[in-house]
């Protein structure tokens, strides 16, 4: 039976998406560190490096602003490579927007630490709207 757990947090960007979890605690800058067309992370060196963005529920520490944040956001979203979904735990300024222009629900202020709860490769239910995630976790044994 899989294991399912509750997190409430708050919605900065309304809405609903699912997805496969992509965990890192740290930041991701989407200027210089993800490729705009392939939604892949370029950052030499970056826990993710190597790893598309496309579909999954990026949960990470906070991006790093840079003003080219939504344009990024945008041209992976019209190529289908944007993120489904961001929990951060720092919320920027430029990723909020971003994800408002692009209706890409982010949520942050969760009641636990997510990176306790949610290991990549989880399924991640957002649901921002009413400020829940529901993670299915892939395996108890990576735990």
């Amino acid at each position: 039976m899989a294991d399912t757990i509750d997190i409430r947090g708050h919605g900065v960007v309304k809405g609903y998406a699912e997805g496969e979890a992509l965990v890192a605690d740290t930041t991701l800058s989407f200027w210089g560190e993800v490729d705009a067309i392939t939604g892949k992370v370029i950052g030499v060196g970056h826990p993710l490096e190597g790893i598309s963005l496309g579909g999954r529920v990026l949960v990470i520490r906070s991006t790093k602003g840079s003003s080219g944040t939504p344009m990024v956001l945008n041209l992976a979203q019209l190529e289908g490579n944007a993120p489904a979904a961001f929990v951060n735990v720092e919320v920027d300024g430029l990723a909020a927007l971003g994800c408002i222009v692009n209706e890409i629900p982010m949520m942050t202020e969760l009641e636990r630490d997510p990176f306790e709860l949610i290991a990549t490769g989880d399924h991640v239910v957002v649901n921002a709207d009413e400020g829940v995630l529901r993670v299915t976790r892939k395996s108890t044994t990576q735990r």
